[in-house]
């Protein structure tokens, strides 16, 4: 660890109201470049919207959201430098799970050989 204060993701009183429904209510959390962070929760607890907030799929109802420091309301998802991978394994069925966990490096053109190493690394 680098000793920054700078978090990777960092959530500050988050909600996100669905009409009376509140699917995350007053998250604040941080999670330091690099960290393994797990999530655990019975369903309908605001995991997956949480997810989609980092990703950007959603925007906050009340809080702030920082990406690496900076604010990321309003950011659009293909400005975010996150990756998302979704529920269902079998984002492309035809792929093995290893070719799938490592199609967002192959998106942004990592070598195939630390692809290969980071996919490995996570599986």
């Amino acid at each position: 660890m680098t000793g920054s204060s700078i978090h990777a993701v960092q959530f500050t009183h988050v909600s996100r109201h669905f009409g009376e429904v509140r699917a995350v209510d007053d998250v604040s959390m941080a999670v330091r470049d690099g960290e393994f962070f797990t999530m655990l929760g019975p369903s309908g607890s605001g995991k997956t919207t949480c997810l989609r907030l980092i990703a950007g799929f959603e925007q906050p109802s009340t809080g702030s959201i920082q990406l690496h420091g900076a604010e990321a309301a309003g950011l659009p998802p293909y400005e975010r430098d996150v990756n998302t991978v979704f529920q269902d394994y079998a984002l492309f069925p035809h792929m093995t799970v290893g070719e799938n966990v490592a199609y967002g490096l192959m998106i942004k053109k990592v070598p195939k050989a630390e692809r290969q190493r980071r996919a490995d690394e996570m599986l």
